[in-house]
């Protein structure tokens, strides 16, 4: 079932409606909080657009004041884990699909949606290349440069698609075997994100211990490699490594998602379902690892336009009354809900409760039955407002 879009507005939480936008929620800030508008990716064929205000001292220091939702398909033919808002149109958002349409000849969706009016303004397909050996997860992270957007590909293998913004033409898919950023060994899944002046793409690849000639993904070992990219070189279809480095998880566990570069250009933050890792951008090492609670995963990780905090996204088991054991729930004691939550840069942890982004909606609008969807998401990109100036 499709939630329409008059049945997805309404008021969260304070029960007070805003005007969606950053206007109103700018100038309910007080100086060192943080309020703005997410657009948050989700298997449904739509993002949710969740306006917010962060207070870091709160016990729940995210809260929603309004949550609507942009639609860009259905959920067969435009399931997406990719929000990509223009660096400099903050009213263009990129996007792309995680999975192939079987009505448009079993290609992928990519597009860009005018975020005034809600509406797609172009809306492409894209075949699945022939070295594709696994088509089971698509376009998950992206990267930006001034004039090309590049969503990346989780395909076994992965690539790296360079597409015009202006007239979203495909200009390059570029495969990584056979390159300096090739790990000559079996890869699940990759990722990237580009550096806040655009001119490196940081690409993360989780080793598995599946062959490259073997179409199955198998599992993650617990490495994610990463490689800077240069962005230029991207641009013209080539692959040329600035750096490189390796970050150690748990195998079958931690693998690697969507990440961001802060602001600053100082960290990344990336996000690999159990640990939520902070690294240094300059030499690639892990400043920290936090480990997610038992029924968190994390999948993207923002920070906030000072640096200072990180807001992730998480697929989050709510336990539904009457579960045997909530530590434990087994299928059919939970629901899958989209959750944020909030990490402290300096303190190297996570604050306060989580909030609930997705499943709220959900229950109203089709029920709580047995037969319920779960409320899946992924990836978000931030209108951040501008922090009131104290008088």
């Amino acid at each position: 079932m499709q939630l329409t879009k008059s049945t997805w507005r309404k008021s969260l939480i304070t029960g007070t409606v805003v005007a969606l936008g950053l206007a109103g929620a700018t100038a309910a800030m007080a100086a060192g909080n943080y309020s703005g508008t997410a657009y948050i990716a989700g298997m449904g064929g739509h993002f949710a657009k969740a306006v917010f205000k962060i207070d870091p001292k709160a016990e729940t220091p995210i809260i929603l004041d309004e949550l609507d939702k942009i639609d860009i398909g259905s959920g067969a033919t435009h399931p997406t884990h990719d929000a990509r808002i223009d660096n400099k149109d903050r009213n263009t958002m990129f996007w792309s699909t995680y999975k192939p349409d079987a009505a448009a000849n079993n290609s992928y969706h990519y597009g860009k949606t005018d975020l005034k009016t809600g509406q797609v303004v172009m809306d492409k397909t894209f075949p699945v290349p022939a070295k594709v050996m696994n088509t089971k997860a698509g376009y998950c992270a992206s990267a930006q440069t001034k004039n090309f957007f590049m969503p990346i590909s989780m395909n076994k293998p992965g690539y790296i698609s360079v597409i015009d913004k202006k007239t979203m033409e495909m200009k390059h898919n570029i495969f990584l075997e056979g390159t300096e950023a090739d790990i000559k060994g079996g890869v699940k899944y990759t990722h990237g994100i580009n550096s806040p002046d655009m001119k490196e793409i940081l690409i993360t690849l989780n080793e598995s211990n599946v062959a490259p000639d073997n179409k199955e993904l198998g599992d993650g070992i617990g490495k994610m490699h990463m490689f800077v990219l240069d962005a230029k070189a991207l641009e013209q279809g080539k692959v040329k490594v600035l750096r490189k480095g390796v970050a150690d998880g748990n195998a079958k566990k931690t693998i690697s998602f969507r990440q961001y570069y802060s602001p600053d250009g100082k960290y990344i933050a990336n996000a690999t379902g159990d640990i939520l890792f902070l690294i240094d951008a300059k030499t690639l090492k892990t400043l920290a690892s936090v480990t997610m609670a038992p029924l968190e995963e994390t999948h993207d990780a923002i920070f906030t336009p000072d640096s200072k905090y990180v807001m992730i996204t998480t697929r989050t088991k709510a336990v539904l009354p009457g579960c045997k054991d909530p530590s434990k729930p087994a299928d059919g004691e939970w629901r899958m809900d989209g959750q944020l939550r909030l990490f402290d840069v300096a303190a190297k942890k996570l604050v306060g409760k989580s909030t609930s982004a997705c499943l709220k909606c959900h229950d109203e609008q089709l029920g709580t039955g047995e037969d319920a969807p779960h409320a899946v998401l992924c990836g978000l990109d931030v209108n951040w407002a501008k922090v009131a100036k104290k008088k």
